[in-house]
């Protein structure tokens, strides 16, 4: 590919950076399939030239570098905001040299990349790190300026770091041909993940536990990575594990179970975060789920109590969403066999308001009426959801019973599409239009 000059490069990357990204996302992928150096200056030209520069430099470690807002922990070991202020200690005092020359390597995007050239600077860099953490360990004083300096509690994320920017030629090996993305792990490609982190292991110790990190962040199954445990171990459960690098990616799906618990903490107040939570229930159900089918967990071990542990968390939590629920469907859809207040009696923009808040509620249950029993909580869930149901079952017959002999109130109306509003959240689509026509039909009595 022909070399492009500063200028024009700035001018292709003003261009990129002013479409959507969505569109530049696309246009980049297009051209990564028929030209890799072509793919290269396009996605660098998505950013301004320092962003691309500190990518290339720690794209050993992107995969596990997402936002620990949005990404369960194992794919944000190593946060974006920690990269970043890494880079500007290297830059600033640590390593300024290394900067430079990785900025002249990333002048011209379409270059080819020479790893080694690149892998020499990581080493570099890694060795820095550590040395200057080390020289630290003896003064409280020096120490708490560093951690502040990084922004870390600990230096355990930024050893780790260093590690994998030191392993980083050893992890490119092993990872060489693994698909990008694993829907399934099969038993072949389980042995050959085996095979690879042995050789990682053999040509450097501390990369097993990355590899299988990158590993699992490759999986859509992430416990799936415990069929390769039963390969590295040659164990069928958790109970004899010591602190192995197969003990830390288990404690590790631990720590993403216990994010996506944390998910589905508060009550939900939009349609959105409903959604959002019901995502996350599944997601915890799946990976505890997953984790026990694949090795057999025993309760009295080390995994099955933290498991347990979690499950009791989920109930609880569960527990406080179904009382919500049905406090908020009392308001919302008396029981017509119990005498009501009229102060009680909602309509208008009070009634609108509590169905808004009731269908929250009914598109949570719905969402997780699947995953609710792998969670722990299936025969409470059960219960409500039977609850909700009798109740709008008898709310519709009572208020069909009322529009055929009081005629035609306004506020049956209300009622009726509340009804019907509430049996489509739960998933009943058919029975709320048959309830619809019955209404229609009540009112022409």
């Amino acid at each position: 590919m022909t070399t492009l000059t500063p200028a024009k490069i700035a001018k292709l990357r003003a261009l990129m950076r002013a479409l959507p990204a969505a569109l530049s996302a696309r246009i980049v992928e297009a051209a990564a399939a028929g030209d890799e150096a072509m793919g290269r200056l396009l996605y660098a030209c998505t950013r301004d030239a320092q962003t691309y520069v500190l990518e290339r430099f720690f794209a050993p470690v992107a995969p596990l570098s997402l936002d620990p807002a949005t990404a369960r922990p194992s794919l944000a070991h190593i946060p974006p905001a920690m990269l970043a202020t890494v880079w500007r200690w290297i830059g600033d005092t640590l390593a300024p040299d290394i900067v430079s020359d990785m900025q002249a390597r990333c002048a011209d995007p379409a270059r080819p990349v020479d790893h080694a050239a690149e892998d020499a600077l990581r080493a570099q860099a890694s060795t820095r790190i550590v040395d200057a953490v080390k020289a630290v360990a003896d003064d409280p004083r020096a120490t708490k300026h560093l951690r502040h300096l990084l922004g870390v509690s600990d230096f355990r994320a930024v050893r780790d770091l260093a590690t994998i920017l030191r392993a980083a030629p050893v992890l490119r090996k092993a990872l060489a041909d693994i698909p990008a993305s694993i829907p399934e792990l099969s038993e072949d490609l389980s042995k050959t993940l085996r095979d690879r982190y042995d050789a990682a292991c053999s040509a450097d110790p501390d990369s097993g536990v990355w590899f299988l990190y990158l590993v699992m962040a490759r999986l859509q199954r992430p416990w799936g990575i415990l069929r390769v445990f039963e390969k590295i171990a040659r164990r069928d459960d958790d109970f004899l594990l010591s602190r192995t690098d197969v003990a830390t990616i288990g404690d590790a799906l631990l720590e993403d179970a216990a994010f996506h618990v944390s998910g589905f903490a508060d009550i939900p107040q939009t349609l959105e975060a409903a959604r959002d939570m019901a995502s996350a229930l599944t997601q915890f159900a799946t990976v505890t789920v997953g984790m026990s089918r694949e090795i057999g967990i025993r309760k009295d071990g080390g995994w099955g109590r933290q498991i347990m542990t979690l499950r009791q968390r989920a109930s609880a939590q569960m527990e406080a969403v179904h009382a919500a629920a049905l406090t908020q469907l009392d308001k919302t859809v008396p029981d017509p066999h119990k005498p009501l207040p009229a102060r009680l009696k909602l309509s208008g923009e009070a009634l609108e308001a509590a169905a808004s808040r009731m269908e929250v509620f009914c598109t949570f249950l719905r969402l997780t009426r699947d995953d609710a029993s792998r969670a722990a909580v299936g025969g409470a869930h059960s219960a409500v959801l039977d609850r909700v149901n009798q109740r709008l079952d008898a709310a519709a017959e009572a208020l069909l019973g009322q529009m055929r002999s009081q005629g035609g109130d306004p506020q049956h109306n209300e009622r009726a599409a509340v009804i019907a509003r509430l049996l489509t959240a739960l998933g009943q689509q058919e029975p709320a239009s048959v309830f619809l026509r019955r209404a229609a039909a009540a009112r022409a009595a």
